[in-house]
């Protein structure tokens, strides 16, 4: 007959010798006698690969027609608890029948169902009986066989458990994001290591992404349900996440908390379930009875973070020795990760609270201008960088509006932005020109790298609402937008200049002219700059455009829509938005006027002053505005021979204005008893809201500012 797979792997048709197979051959069989594993001794023996075996029914693959009622029978003797040992004719790969001694044992899968575990131990001829009871003087060779089995079954399971261990070193830990961590163990460990688990995590781990002390003192520990999952959703929906829980010093959970260890309780009855979760309506007790439970610390830097619970039902093994090491092995590489999750998140909320604290957190209340702000951190790194934005009340009820972009990401970048904040803040208050003040912060960024180049652009705009000018400059930065009231959009071309910490170069200002309620728009490159292939910032600042469609909403409604639009693929750096909708300031909100530098200008400013505010209605203000007024005109009077200017203006509050043209700053000083002047400031200062001096392009205006009744 040829070398058959028998013949090969019995060593001849004449000779019964004992197998040499690199296996035992071996075979399961499930309750609808499907095969349900294949050994490779089976696979040498039969000359069929696990492939074809595997999914397919014994008896229409195995067996003859006329012996498959008899092998029903067997399965059914088999699945009902019973072992047998006998001779059965079986068919191999090229469908030749040979008789074989084998061992047939009851078994349960892993969820309990009944099958039937096969073990050929010898081959008897080539007579071809019917499948009939035989005596049992193959039993010993049967339970060696059976033996063989074991052992390999038990390296099986020691391969499927560093299997397993491979697949959480690999699929735990892909995010920095502490929930998704815990969420990617019980993906690994669901259904395949335990029917349901759960992970929890210390409150200051989750809230504050704090490391906890090495030693918890205290009755009952806070901890957070981050992740949880189970077989049957009826459970799985009483551990919701998000929850907080209080674990006592009594309750197996906060043992573990508090020492670290490992603990495994098997076959829970239900007293023990509720001891685990105390006063919870609906609590999961119930589903949990009967159930083994596998609970392991989370622990990093010596600090448990939080715990991880296993459970598997009552129809599953509990959990073996092996297997509490294996999730002490998920729980080690889950709590690294959490950790280097907390560590992340704790580096991107400082950052971000630190540059937080550097932006403005309110516009102000500006005198002709209302204005819409946004700050977009970056996606990537530690989600900050060097993009800020101001709105700085001046002098006069002027308006200055600031957006830069310090180059580079991160603490660092964060820091030297708050550094260029200050100083811009403090430089305009000088009443610089814009191109004046960048060329001032252009000096000051040579000192703020130590050794290191820093480079930064910058846009400097400043709004004058009695003369609707906006005087603005720009640093290698990108261009503003204006939008007039009826939906025009023009992209400003300014002098570009070139990048603070260059050094070297000069800039130039702009004056435009602005239509009442119209649109200016500054931003950073963070907002229109894609990473998107073939499109550059000119793309980007046409989809700014785009994206104003109505100038007439309220500009928060038109921030958002911007930021809505744009944002998309353009995450990967900060960015920083800027509207104002301007106005100027009505000419009957105004009145001004020209004095000679002579002692009746005083009575004239006095006299002039309470005629305005009556006009206005504004008579609550009339004693101590003629006062004031009168304190700098006459403080005027002493420093120029030239005309003295005088005006009011009305908006948010009523200023005063005294012009003059010497360039001679007045200062507050200590008046003694006996002087005759000297406190005509110190009124001005008691009395007003605000007070202060800047230099003109004639010489000097001294203001103060009144809230209105």
């Amino acid at each position: 007959m040829g070398a058959t797979p028998w013949s090969r792997a019995f060593g001849g048709e004449q000779t019964p010798v004992a197998p040499q197979r690199p296996w035992p051959a071996t075979l399961t069989v499930g309750t609808d006698g499907r095969i349900t594993s294949w050994s490779r001794g089976a696979q040498a023996l039969f000359g069929l690969s696990a492939g074809r075996a595997c999914g397919r029914r014994m008896r229409t693959l195995m067996v003859r027609p006329e012996d498959r009622a008899s092998l029903d029978e067997l399965l059914g003797t088999v699945l009902a608890g019973r072992s047998w040992s006998g001779s059965l004719p079986l068919l191999d790969a090229d469908g030749l029948v040979h008789p074989v001694e084998c061992g047939w044992q009851p078994i349960q899968d892993r969820r309990g169902r009944p099958g039937a575990l096969i073990v050929v131990t010898d081959r008897v001829g080539q007579s071809v009986p019917a499948a009939r009871p035989a005596p049992l003087g193959t039993a010993e060779a049967a339970l060696a066989a059976i033996g063989q089995f074991q052992e390999h079954a038990a390296s099986v399971a020691m391969m499927r458990r560093v299997q397993l261990l491979t697949e959480a070193n690999t699929m735990i830990g892909t995010t920095l994001d502490m929930a998704h961590t815990a969420e990617e163990l019980l993906s690994v460990a669901v259904p395949r290591f335990a029917d349901t688990a759960s992970v929890v995590l210390m409150e200051s781990v989750v809230d504050e992404f704090e490391l906890p002390p090495p030693w918890l003192d205290g009755d009952e520990l806070r901890v957070r349900r981050v992740a949880a999952k189970a077989q049957d959703p009826a459970l799985e929906a009483m551990l919701p996440v998000g929850e907080t829980v209080l674990h006592g010093p009594n309750n197996v959970f906060g043992q573990v908390l508090r020492t670290g260890r490992p603990r495994t309780l098997s076959s829970l009855d239900l007293a023990a379930a509720q001891k685990l979760w105390p006063g919870k309506d609906p609590s999961p007790a119930p589903h949990l009875v009967g159930n083994c439970m596998l609970v392991v610390p989370l622990v990093a830097r010596g600090a448990v973070l939080g715990i991880a619970m296993f459970a598997r039902g009552s129809d599953r093994r509990p959990f073996s020795g092996g297997e509490a090491v294996l999730g002490e092995e998920f729980a080690a590489r889950a709590a690294l990760c959490v950790d280097n999750a907390r560590l992340y998140s704790h580096e991107r909320n400082t950052a971000l609270m630190l540059q937080r604290s550097l932006l403005p957190t309110d516009s102000g209340d500006h005198t002709g201008v209302d204005v819409a702000h946004r700050y977009l951190p970056a996606s990537d790194l530690t989600g900050v960088g060097g993009d800020w934005y101001d709105v700085i009340g001046l002098r006069g009820g002027r308006v200055a509006m600031v957006v830069g972009d310090v180059m580079g990401h991160g603490i660092r970048a964060a820091a030297v932005m708050g550094q260029l904040r200050t100083a811009t803040r403090t430089l305009a208050a000088l009443d610089l020109q814009p191109a004046e003040l960048l060329h001032h912060l252009d000096e000051l960024a040579d000192h703020l790298g130590d050794g290191e180049v820093l480079f930064a652009t910058c846009l400097v705009a400043v709004y004058d609402p009695s003369t609707r000018i906006c005087r603005m400059a720009r640093a290698g930065h990108i261009p503003p937008l204006m939008v007039t009231p009826d939906g025009e959009t023009t992209i400003l071309d300014l002098p570009p200049g070139v990048p603070l910490g260059v050094g070297g170069h000069t800039f130039e200002s702009k004056d435009i002219e602005f239509e009442d309620e119209s649109l200016l728009v500054l931003c950073t490159d963070g907002l229109v700059e894609s990473r998107a292939p073939g499109r550059d910032i000119d793309d980007g600042m046409q989809d700014l455009v785009r994206e104003i469609k109505d100038a007439k909403l309220p500009l928060e409604a038109i921030a958002d829509t911007v930021i809505a639009g744009l944002r998309g693929d353009r995450t990967m750096d900060d960015a920083a938005l800027v509207i104002a909708r301007v106005r100027g300031i009505p000419s009957t909100a105004t009145a001004q006027w020209t004095v000679e530098p002579e002692l009746p200008a005083v009575a004239r400013a006095r006299k002039n002053v309470r005629s305005t505010l009556n006009e206005w209605g504004l008579s609550q203000l009339e004693e101590t505005a003629e006062l004031l007024a009168s304190e700098l005109v006459t403080n005027a009077l002493l420093y120029t021979n030239g005309p003295i200017s005088v005006r009011l203006l009305r908006d948010n509050s009523l200023l005063c204005e005294v012009y003059d043209t010497s360039d001679e700053t007045p200062q507050l000083r200590a008046a003694d008893h006996d002087d005759d002047g000297g406190r005509g400031l110190h009124l001005v200062k008691a009395l007003s809201q605000r007070w202060g001096t800047r230099r003109t392009s004639g010489g000097k205006s001294v203001w103060f500012e009144l809230a209105l009744p």
